[in-house]
């Protein structure tokens, strides 16, 4: 393993010679489940390499003084693609490079190796899931009863949904910790994410070794009772000024009345 990781360690950091081909940069986009567990993904890719009608010198094959071979029209390289599959590592990131030996543009005419291809991965957001490293995040609201009494309640993960426990009395902003359910932690066996919450599929190997976690935070919805209550206590309030404000006037107009009595005399 070690030996494995050294050299594609070397690969991947290798500077291209000189007179080899050109190195080609391609985006690639993977969604959060192939980019957290791995997937293999097809992928177009452009390349330059010599033409085949005049050989890379530019003429036509007569050679003729002034002409220019009518396929790359002198240019020498005419342009290419290449489908491939490319294995998409598990646990890698949003930004990170893949490097594909000898898959760029072919070496100039009498020159040494390919280039490369350089593939930046593009993980794409998830409607529902927030990574930061190899660990997951998702916010789950809940309804008031099932806070108060508990319950269960789905959740998203990876590989589509999964029935966690609710403890009676969760508030807002309680959180719930499912391990192993995270992102795969680069150069690790990729491992599968629990069938059950419950259930340990790792049994005697550490979970922490494979995968990250996944944390759930709840969100308590307003019930109707609360609503309702808040609608009364507006009312009240409501209320409550419109007396003081009719209390207040009142005593303005008893002021006011015997102000002129008072003057009248």
């Amino acid at each position: 393993m070690a030996d494995q990781f050294q050299a594609i360690f070397e690969e991947f950091f290798r500077s291209p010679t000189a007179g080899s081909g050109r190195e080609r940069r391609v985006p690639m986009l993977v969604s959060l489940e192939e980019a957290a567990s791995g997937a293999s993904k097809v992928l177009h890719a452009a390349y330059e390499a010599r033409c085949p009608t005049c050989n890379g010198n530019g003429a036509p094959v007569a050679g003729l003084p002034g002409r220019h071979c009518p396929v790359c029209l002198g240019k020498q390289r005419v342009s290419h693609e290449r489908t491939l599959t490319v294995k998409v590592p598990a646990g890698i990131d949003d930004g990170q490079i893949l490097r594909l030996a000898g898959q760029g543009d072919e070496a100039p005419l009498g020159g040494g190796r390919p280039g490369d291809l350089m593939i930046e991965v593009i993980v794409a957001p998830h409607p529902r899931l927030r990574r930061e490293g190899v660990n997951l995040f998702v916010e789950v609201r809940i309804d008031p009863e099932i806070a108060r009494r508990g319950g269960r309640v789905k959740v998203p993960v990876l590989d589509g949904e999964r029935m966690i426990p609710v403890p009676a009395g969760t508030v807002t902003g309680a959180s719930m910790r499912l391990s192993g359910f995270g992102a795969v932690r680069l150069g690790a066996e990729p491992l599968p994410i629990p069938a059950e919450v419950t259930a340990d599929p790792y049994r005697s190997r550490s979970v922490e070794g494979h995968r990250g976690d996944q944390i759930v935070t709840f969100t308590v919805e307003a019930s109707i009772a609360d609503g309702m209550e808040d609608r009364l206590d507006t009312r009240r309030s409501g209320r409550m000024q419109g007396l003081w404000r009719s209390a207040a006037l009142g005593v303005a107009l008893i002021a006011a009345v015997i102000g002129a009595l008072v003057l009248g005399r």
